[in-house]
C-alpha cells in the first residue's frame, strides 16, 4: 500500500488541508505544535477507525469547523487506486471505500485493504518512537535478549509484553513452592477437606456396599443393553433376507440357466455391427456406380486453349514475377514519395542558397578543415596587424598634417611682418654704412628664404595632396566600417591641398616702408627672419616625417590589397559568397553545414532513386516474354503491374477450371479406388464378424443373435436382483431354505425379550439402591463434607483453568515466536546485520543467535552480548531489527511505515547513516518521517519535503 494524497475536512488543528503527491519517502518538517502528531494520528484514524468517547487516545475533534474527518488516496497492488474516507458517525466513524472501478465498501472492504490489522498491531509494527527506542535501557540480560528476538521475528515487543503478561498471571494463581497464590492455598484446602471426608466415610460401610452394588448393577445392565442391540441388529437382517426370499429363489434360477447356456462369445453389438456392415456396403456400391457416370461426362468437358496452355508452360514464371508486384508497388510508391522529397529538397536547397547569398547554380562550399581553420586565423591576424599598422601610419600622417598646418600658420603669421628683401637689402645697407657689418650676409639670407618660401608652401600642398589622394584610396578599398569616413577625409584633404598651392602671400614694396623703417624695426626684423627659419626647420623636418609615413601608409596599403586579394581568392576558390568576410570565417559557425547536411540527404536520396529505378528496369526485362500477349504501356510501370495482375487472375480463373476438372477426374478416381476398398474391407469385416460367433452365413448369425438376446436378458435380471439384495448376499448361504431362516428369526427374538426383562430388573436394583444413598446422604455428616468437598473442588479447578489458560497463552505466544525465527528469522537476521553493518559505519559484521540470545560481532571479531551494548548501539540495533522484518513481511503485509521523530537522540553521523537506510527501505516500502530538525531538511529532495 502507498499513500499518495491526504485530504483533512477537519482533524484537530488541520481544517480543509490537502496534500498531494506523497512521495516513496515523505518528510513532514515543522516546529512544535505544527501538528505533526495530529497528522499522524489522523491517518491512523482513518486507516482504523476514530477512537471512542471511552478510549485514552484523543480523538482530535476540530474546534474551528463543524466537518470531522478526511480521506486518503491509497495504491494497492491488489486493487489498484483507492479512495478511504472516513466521517463522524457512530462508534469508529463512517467509512466508505471506493475501488477503481466503482464499487463501493465501508469497514470489511477496509480491513482487506489494511490485511485484517488493527491499530494497535499497526502501530506495534509499522510505527515507532522515541518512547520505544528509550525503553531499552530499562531491561535486564535476559528480557533485553527475548525482546530483540521478538523485535526480529514479529516486528514489534507487543506479543512479548503479552506472553510476559500471562506468566505474571499465571504466577500469581500458583507456584510450586508456594503458599500465598490462591490454587495452593485452594490444593491445602482441598486436601484438609478429602481427609475429613475420608473418615466420615469409613463411619458409614453401608453406604460403601450400596454404592458398589449400584456400580454393579449398572455395569451389568450397559452389557446386556449392548448385546439386545446386537440381536436386533441381527433380527432386522434376518428379516430382510425373509423379506427378500424370492429375489434369492429367482436368483439360483437365473445363475443354473445362466451356467447351462452355450452363447458365451458373441459380441452385445453385434447384430448392430451387421446391419451397419451391410448397409455400409451397399452404399458404396451406389457410389461406384455414380462416380462412373460422373467421369464420363467430365472428360468430355475438359479442354485448353493457346493461351491457358502458354499460361501454364511459364505459370512458376510469373506466379515468381506476381509475387514481386507488391514489393514493385512498395518500390513505385518509395520511388513518387522521394522524387517528391527530393523536389521539395531541392527547392529548400534553392531558398537557403538565396539565403546565404549563393547564386543558383553556385556551388555549396565545402566545409573547413582543421587545416584550412589554422589558414584563416593566421590571415585574419595579418589583416588585423596590417590594418592596425595602417591605422597608426594614418593617424600619425593626420597628426604630421596637422603639425605642419600649424606651423605653416605660426608662419603665415609672421610672414607679413616681415620687410621684402629688397627692403631689407636696402635698410641692411643703410645701417652697415652707419657701421652695421651684419647687413649683407641679411640680405642674401633673406633672398634664399624668399625662394626656399615658395618651395615649401607648393611641397606642403602637394603632401597634403597626397595624403588626401591615399585616405581616399585606402577608404575605397577597406572593409571596415571607418572606410566612408577615410574617403570622405581624404576629398577634404585634397580640397586643402589645393588652396595652399594656389595661396598667393602679401608681399610689401620697397617704397612702402622704406621711409618709415627705423633701427629698432631692423632688429625686430632681425628677430622675426630667426624664428621664421627657425619654423621653416621644423616644417622641413615635419614634411620629412610625412614622406616617410606616406610611404609606410602606401606599403601597408599595399600588404592589406595582397591579403585583401588572398581573401577574395579563398572565397573565390571555396565558393563562399562575395560579401563572406574573413571575421565571419574565423569566428562564426560553418552556416553551410546544415545546407550540406540537405545536399547530402539529397545526394542520398537520389542514389537509392537510382536504385530503385534499376531495380524496376530489371523487373521490366524478367517480364519481356508476355509483351507479345499482352497489350499494355509497358513504359508506365503501374499499367504493366495491373495488366499482369489481370492476366493472371484470368488465366489463373481459366486454370482453375481446367484443373478443377482434372483434379476431380483424379480425386474420382482415387475416390472410386478407396471406395471399392472400403467397400471389400467392409465385406471382410463382416466375414470377420461370422467366425467370430462360429458361424458361416448371416442367417445363422441372426439364429444365434436371437438366442444370445435371450442370455443378455438374463444377465440382465441377475445383476438386478443381485444389486437389491446386495447387503444380504452373503448372509443366504448360512440357511438351507426359508424354514430354516424362519426358525432362526424365533430364536433371535426369544433372546431379545429375554434381555430386556433382565435389563429392566437390574434398572430397578440400581434405583432401590440410588434411593437408599440418597436416604444414608440426607441430613448426614457425611453428606454435608461431601458437598463442601464437591464445591472446594469445582472452586479449585476454576482456579486452575484459568491458570492453564494464561500457561497456554503464553506457551503459544512462545512458540510462535519460536516458529516465526524458524521461518522468518534467517531472512530477517541477515538484513539485521546488512542494516546494523550500515547505522555503525562497519563497526559491527554480524548479528548472531546464540542459545536463544542476541549477539553482535565487532569488526575486530569481538563477540558482545546485547546488554554490553551502549545506549545508542542497541537503539541501532532495535532500528535494524524493525526495518528488517518490515523488508521480510512485505511479501504478506504492506503498509507504510510512519516515524516520528524516532532519532533525535542520535549524534550526526548516526543520523545521517539512518537517513541512507531509510532511502534504502523506501525502495519497497513508503516511509512517513515526521521531525522538527532542519538538518534533514538538506538531506532530501525539495519534493520529498512536506512543510507543516
Amino acid at each position: 500500500m502507498k499513500i499518495k494524497s491526504i485530504e483533512i475536512y477537519g482533524f484537530g488543528k488541520w481544517v480543509d488541508k490537502k496534500i498531494v503527491n506523497l512521495e516513496q519517502i515523505q518528510l513532514f518538517y515543522g516546529e512544535n505544535e505544527a501538528g505533526k502528531t495530529t497528522l499522524m494520528a489522523f491517518i491512523h484514524s482513518i486507516l482504523f477507525g476514530f477512537p471512542t468517547k471511552q478510549s485514552s487516545d484523543l480523538r482530535y475533534e476540530p474546534k474551528i469547523s463543524s466537518k470531522y474527518g478526511g480521506k486518503l488516496v491509497i495504491e494497492d497492488d491488489r486493487y489498484g487506486e483507492v479512495s478511504i474516507e472516513r466521517v463522524r458517525g457512530k462508534s469508529n466513524g463512517k467509512v466508505t471505500v471506493v475501488l477503481p472501478n466503482g464499487q463501493t465498501g465501508s469497514d470489511n472492504l477496509l480491513e482487506k485493504l489494511v490485511y485484517g490489522m488493527d491499530k494497535t498491531t499497526y502501530q506495534a509494527l509499522f510505527s515507532f518512537d522515541l518512547f520505544g527506542l528509550q525503553k531499552i535501557q530499562r531491561m535486564n540480560k535476559a528480557k533485553l535478549n527475548r525482546y530483540f528476538l521478538s523485535v526480529g521475528s514479529l516486528g514489534n515487543e507487543q506479543l512479548l509484553k503479552l506472553a510476559d503478561k500471562f506468566q505474571l498471571e499465571a504466577g500469581k494463581l500458583y507456584k510450586q513452592t508456594g503458599r500465598v497464590p490462591d490454587i495452593n492455598k485452594k490444593i491445602s484446602e482441598v486436601q484438609n477437606k478429602r481427609q475429613q471426608l475420608r473418615i466420615a466415610k469409613g463411619k458409614n460401610d453401608q453406604y460403601t456396599q450400596i454404592y458398589f452394588e449400584k456400580e454393579n448393577y449398572e455395569r451389568e445392565a450397559k452389557e446386556i443393553r449392548e448385546t439386545r442391540t446386537k440381536n436386533e441388529a441381527h433380527l432386522e437382517q434376518l428379516s430382510r433376507l425373509a423379506a427378500n426370499w424370492s429375489y434369492f429363489s429367482e436368483i439360483v434360477a437365473i445363475q443354473e440357466d445362466i451356467r447351462k447356456s452355450p452363447i458365451k462369445n458373441m459380441p452385445q453389438d453385434s447384430l448392430f455391427q451387421l446391419n451397419h456392415l451391410n448397409q455400409s456396403i451397399d452404399q458404396y456400391k451406389t457410389k461406384i456406380m455414380q462416380e462412373k457416370e460422373r467421369s464420363k461426362q467430365a472428360m468430355e468437358k475438359s479442354h485448353l486453349t493457346k493461351s491457358q496452355a502458354l499460361f501454364i508452360e511459364q505459370k512458376e514464371e510469373i506466379q515468381r514475377i506476381l509475387s514481386t508486384i507488391d514489393s514493385m508497388k512498395a518500390i513505385l510508391q518509395e520511388k513518387d514519395f522521394l522524387e517528391r522529397e527530393v523536389k521539395k529538397e531541392m527547392e529548400q536547397i534553392l531558398r537557403n542558397k538565396l539565403q546565404l547569398h549563393l547564386t543558383i547554380g553556385q556551388q555549396i562550399p565545402t566545409a573547413q578543415t582543421a587545416e584550412q581553420k589554422k589558414d584563416y586565423q593566421k590571415l585574419y591576424q595579418s589583416i588585423l596587424v596590417v590594418e592596425h599598422a595602417l591605422q597608426e601610419a594614418i593617424e600619425k600622417k593626420t597628426f604630421l598634417a596637422y603639425q605642419e598646418n600649424s606651423l605653416s600658420a605660426q608662419i603665415d603669421k609672421i610672414e607679413p611682418d616681415i620687410w621684402t628683401n629688397h627692403l631689407f637689402q636696402e635698410v641692411k645697407r643703410k645701417y652697415e654704412q652707419s657701421g652695421n657689418p651684419r647687413h649683407d650676409s641679411d640680405q642674401s639670407r633673406l633672398t634664399k628664404e624668399k625662394s626656399f618660401d615658395i618651395k615649401v608652401n607648393q611641397s606642403k600642398a602637394s603632401l597634403i595632396g597626397v595624403l588626401g589622394a591615399s585616405l581616399t584610396i585606402f577608404g575605397f578599398i577597406s572593409t571596415s566600417q571607418f572606410g566612408f569616413f577615410l574617403v570622405l577625409s581624404g576629398i577634404i584633404t585634397m580640397g586643402l591641398a589645393g588652396l595652399f598651392y594656389f595661396k598667393k602671400k602679401p608681399v610689401k614694396t620697397a617704397h612702402e616702408d622704406k621711409a618709415t623703417e627705423t633701427y629698432a624695426d631692423y632688429i625686430k626684423q632681425i628677430e622675426l627672419r630667426k624664428q621664421w627659419r627657425t619654423q621653416l626647420a621644423e616644417i622641413d623636418q615635419v614634411i620629412i616625417e610625412s614622406k616617410e609615413s606616406l610611404e609606410t601608409i602606401e606599403k601597408n596599403t599595399n600588404e592589406k590589397k595582397e591579403l585583401i586579394n588572398e581573401l577574395s581568392h579563398i572565397i573565390t576558390e571555396s565558393g563562399y559568397p562575395e560579401n563572406t568576410t574573413i571575421e565571419s570565417l574565423v569566428h562564426k559557425e560553418d552556416p553551410f553545414g546544415s545546407l550540406r547536411e540537405r545536399v547530402r540527404a539529397v545526394e542520398e536520396k537520389e542514389e537509392l532513386l537510382d536504385q530503385l529505378s534499376k531495380q524496376l528496369l530489371q523487373w521490366k526485362k524478367q517480364t519481356q516474354f508476355l509483351e507479345p500477349i499482352l497489350t499494355l504501356d509497358w513504359e508506365h510501370y503501374p499499367s504493366v503491374i495491373e495488366g499482369i495482375t489481370k492476366f493472371y487472375q484470368e488465366s489463373l480463373s481459366d486454370e482453375q477450371k481446367f484443373l478443377t476438372i482434372q483434379k476431380e477426374e483424379e480425386s474420382r478416381q482415387k475416390e472410386m479406388k478407396k471406395i471399392v476398398y472400403e467397400q471389400r474391407n467392409f465385406e471382410q469385416q463382416r466375414m470377420t464378424l461370422f467366425q467370430s460367433v462360429e458361424v458361416k452365413n448371416e442367417e445363422d448369425f441372426r439364429k444365434k443373435f436371437i438366442l444370445f438376446d435371450e442370455w443378455k436378458r438374463k444377465k440382465a435380471r441377475l445383476k438386478l436382483l443381485e444389486q437389491q439384495v446386495s447387503e444380504d448376499i452373503n448372509l443366504l448361504e448360512q440357511f438351507r431354505d426359508k424354514e430354516d431362516l424362519v426358525e432362526q428369526m424365533y430364536k433371535v427374538k426369544k433372546s431379545i425379550e429375554l434381555h430386556k426383562v433382565s435389563e429392566e430388573t437390574l434398572m430397578n436394583k440400581r434405583i432401590k439402591n440410588e434411593l437408599a444413598l440418597k436416604e444414608l446422604e440426607k441430613g448426614g455428616e457425611y453428606s454435608v463434607l461431601l458437598q463442601e468437598y464437591a464445591n472446594l473442588k469445582s472452586e479449585l479447578q476454576e482456579l486452575v483453568d484459568m491458570w492453564s489458560t494464561h500457561k497456554v497463552a503464553a506457551e503459544l505466544i512462545e512458540r510462535a515466536m519460536t516458529h516465526a525465527r524458524k521461518n522468518r528469522f534467517p531472512e530477517t537476521l541477515q538484513d539485521t546485520t546488512k542494516y546494523f553493518e550500515l547505522l555503525t559505519k562497519g563497526q559491527y559484521k554480524q548479528v548472531l543467535i546464540k542459545e536463544e540470545k542476541i549477539e553482535v560481532q565487532r569488526r575486530d571479531g569481538s563477540v558482545f552480548d546485547v546488554l554490553e551494548l551502549s545506549q545508542s548501539t542497541a537503539e541501532q540495533l532495535y532500528v535494524a531489527l524493525r526495518f528488517a522484518f518490515v523488508k521480510n513481511a512485505t511479501d504478506s503485509v504492506k503498509l507504510p511505515i510512519m516515524i516520528d521523530d524516532g532519532f533525535v537522540n542520535f549524534d550526526h553521523s548516526r543520523r545521517m547513516q539512518m537517513i541512507e537506510l531509510i532511502k534504502q527501505i523506501s525502495e519497497t516500502t513508503q516511509i512517513f518521517y515526521f521531525t522538527f530538525d532542519q538538518q534533514y531538511l538538506t538531506k532530501f529532495r525539495k519534493d520529498q519535503i512536506e512543510m507543516l
